[in-house]
């Protein structure tokens, strides 16, 4: 059977589909397609989202100072892994413990990084941890207490080699 050329051409093209589907079908072109996906579809910061986000906690409640006692470096050198540890000035007894502690930076696309629970009795409201920051910024701590009281907490860090690219 003799083929011209055009319908060997059809026929190359036709196998070199199935080919390719082929090793679609494996997943071998996974990580190619997550890189794509995350070039596209990037997320920028939003300060604006961020201000939102510390208004909806505080709920337009009096802040309290001296109830958070916040350590973080001055200077870090990898934004991938910053240390960071709080502790809240409570008895830990009755109304005196913090319900939630929420951190965030208000640079980070996402600038939630945690939200910490206390229960009352529960030994000392204290963490240490590391955190992901996008570049040099704020990181917030805001504690909401079981007695209604609210603190705020700020620290600027300024970063070396950012994360969260």
């Amino acid at each position: 059977m003799l083929y011209n050329k055009r319908s060997f051409l059809k026929y190359m093209l036709s196998a070199f589909s199935l080919l390719s589907l082929k090793s679609w079908s494996e997943g071998n072109p996974y990580r190619d397609r997550f890189q794509t996906y995350r070039q596209t579809f990037r997320v920028k910061p939003d300060k604006g989202e961020a201000l939102r986000i510390i208004n909806n906690i505080i709920r337009g409640k009096k802040l309290v100072s001296g109830i958070i006692n916040l350590k973080a470096p001055d200077v870090a050198e990898d934004g991938n892994v910053v240390p960071v540890s709080f502790e809240i000035k409570c008895s830990m007894q009755n109304d005196d413990f913090p319900t939630k502690v929420h951190v965030l930076a208000m640079e980070n696309p996402f600038p939630e990084i945690a939200i910490y629970e206390f229960f009352q009795g529960s030994g000392k409201a204290e963490v240490t941890f590391r955190c992901r920051m996008r570049t040099s910024s704020k990181l917030v701590v805001i504690s909401e207490m079981a007695d209604g009281r609210v603190s705020k907490e700020e620290k600027f860090i300024d970063i070396m080699l950012g994360a969260c690219s």
